[in-house]
């Protein structure tokens, strides 16, 4: 028999997750190589610095103006957030059981944390609320105990045993000032206004009524995503280089240009490796501060083929020991995270020297692009060791667009970037990808294609050997793919229903929730609604209960920590 399921719609906070999509041609042909020495890595970057600088420096060949949609969502993500808890009574003589006595985060994978607005041990609830952390006694009636104002006035929570990190993106205002330099005689990492620094915030929350800052760890570049298995967390921070004041043509005029670019080449042969590799500073509580290069060159790699001056940082945490940082680092770019217990990927588009594409090429790479990911072993507390990189056809939608098992990523796309708005003659469609490692490669070794032709994927979600998609323009498909078989991912079912579903979450029993909007046949939409399949006949997937919020809309849609499933009474928190 069916579990029946009560929705109930709550007021609570939420936080935003950021979209990722893909860009350019495949760029790795096989894998990344290593550096073996800060020589070659400074040899490398000033090659290609100079080989594609600009009268204007390098700001023409990065993709700033498109990284300012994830920043906005970054920076909105401090005023609301996600997860529930819930009260109840815990059992006797036991320490609260999470799942069992109380909620936690929403996650994608089981066994692997995400950083949310509010965490809970089932004794305590810390959150942040208008950029301060509030610690919420809830053994017996809920009593605020103490707070702690937030310098960035928002970010994101890691909880671990007395142990909080807050993760936030600094941008405005110097960090504090490191060996004795003052920042006007910085040449190297120099912290000016606007320029993103990740801040990482330790929080000692053994003393419910004092907790105390303990230390802060600033790192070059914007906080993207965590996660966290066991007490470790990876830190994945985007960065571009530092500190490069360049020139510009003065006066107009060819002569000017030639000018200007001479002296930017001139600037980059100057540069030094600081202004290429990520800077940290750790600040005590006491103010003491030490401070240094993130990576260590030997730790540091690059595509066989250029792909931008960018870095993306995978920063290694022990939160049981302090923020302490052990990083690795690849010269590409990177927006959406996914890790499962044992793997972190990190995906991107392809990096696009824009100055050298012609406007039919510009217009090719856009409306049809490709998605590089590349994947870290996680598996060792210790460490966080590069595995392979990978490219597949089209943009992802988000995090729920990858999906580890049984050593195979498995990757939905869509061929056409939905903010090009059908100026490409390429009819839209959506794939799933199945990619498996191979000395130092992600291969796809399986591909199903055809999915919601004309249309956008909407949300995914992959569960042991299945995968459901949901495209949407006018109607829903939901779409039952069966992935047994890794060589050869199969669409067994099909069902189209008018509206979408935005989030999907198992409840089991062979059933499907789905959360989105209701649509009228012509594509408009209606109102939040959420919608329960049977899906437990892959070949034949039927809604059997919906309901709809006319005029609504749930944070739910973009943002999977907004929900909240209680198995021990089938509820759903919406």
């Amino acid at each position: 028999m069916k579990r029946t399921l009560f929705a109930a719609f709550v007021v609570l906070l939420t936080a935003c997750s950021p979209i990722g999509v893909g860009s350019g041609v495949p760029a790795f042909a096989a894998g990344l190589v290593r550096f073996d020495a800060c020589e070659d890595y400074l040899t490398h970057v000033k090659t290609e610095a100079k080989r594609i600088v600009t009268p204007y420096g390098l700001e023409n060949g990065w993709y700033g103006p498109m990284w300012a949609v994830d920043d906005m969502v970054m920076e909105a993500a401090g005023s609301d957030g996600g997860g529930i808890p819930i009260s109840g009574a815990v059992r006797q003589n036991a320490a609260p059981e999470p799942g069992v006595d109380y909620s936690t985060t929403n996650v994608q994978e089981a066994g692997v944390d995400e950083p949310d607005v509010i965490k809970t041990n089932g004794n305590f609830i810390y959150a942040i609320s208008n950029g301060t952390l509030y610690v919420i006694d809830v053994t017996d009636k809920p009593t605020v105990t103490d707070s702690l104002r937030l310098e960035n006035g928002w970010g994101e929570i890691l909880l671990a045993g007395d142990r909080i990190i807050v993760l936030s993106t600094q941008y405005q205002g110097p960090v504090p000032a490191f060996g004795g330099i003052a920042e006007s005689d910085v040449v190297g990492p120099g912290y000016y206004y606007n320029t993103p620094v990740s801040v990482l915030t330790e929080i000692d929350v053994s003393d419910s009524s004092d907790i105390e800052l303990v230390r802060t760890l600033f790192l070059d570049g914007g906080y993207l995503s965590a996660r966290m298995t066991g007490d470790v967390a990876r830190i994945v921070v985007r960065s571009s280089p530092t500190g490069l004041v360049w020139e510009y043509p003065q006066g107009g005029g060819l002569l000017a240009e030639i000018k200007a670019k001479n002296a930017n080449r001139a600037i980059i042969d100057a540069s030094t490796l600081e202004n290429w590799i990520p800077y940290y500073v750790l600040e005590e509580a006491d103010g003491t501060t030490t401070d240094g290069l993130l990576i260590d060159c030997e730790d540091a790699y690059r595509p066989q083929e250029f792909a931008g001056l960018g870095m993306l940082t995978v920063v290694t945490v022990d939160l049981s020991e302090g923020l302490q940082p052990d990083a690795v680092g690849v010269l590409a770019e990177g927006d959406t995270v996914y890790a499962s217990t044992d793997s972190l990927y990190v995906a991107s588009r392809q990096w696009v020297d824009w100055n050298d594409l012609s406007e039919a090429e510009i217009e090719a790479r856009i409306s049809g692009e490709y998605t590089e990911i590349h994947k870290f072993d996680i598996s060792d507390p210790n460490a966080t060791v590069y595995r392979a990189t990978g490219s597949v056809d089209g943009f992802l939608l988000n995090q729920f667009s990858m999906s580890e098992h049984e050593g195979y990523l498995r990757v939905a796309t869509t061929n056409q970037a939905p903010w090009w708005g059908g100026r490409s003659a390429q009819t839209s469609e959506s794939f799933v990808n199945v990619l498996a490692e191979n000395g130092g490669e992600l291969e796809v070794v399986g591909t199903v294609g055809g999915l919601g032709k004309g249309e956008q994927i909407f949300s995914v979600r992959f569960m042991g050997d299945v995968g459901y998609v949901v495209t949407f323009r006018q109607t829903d498909p939901l779409y039952t793919i069966d992935l047994s078989d890794p060589t050869n991912p199969t669409v067994v079912g099909e069902l189209k229903i008018l509206g979408y579903s935005a989030y999907l979450h198992p409840l089991g029993d062979g059933l499907l929730l789905g959360v989105g909007q209701d649509a009228t046949e012509e594509g408009w939409t209606k109102g939040t609604q959420v919608s329960i399949f049977d899906v437990s006949d892959l070949a034949n997937p039927k809604r059997i209960h919906q309901y709809t919020m006319t005029d609504g809309h749930s944070d739910v849609e973009f943002d999977h920590r907004a929900f909240l499933y209680w198995e021990a009474t089938s509820t759903a928190f919406i």
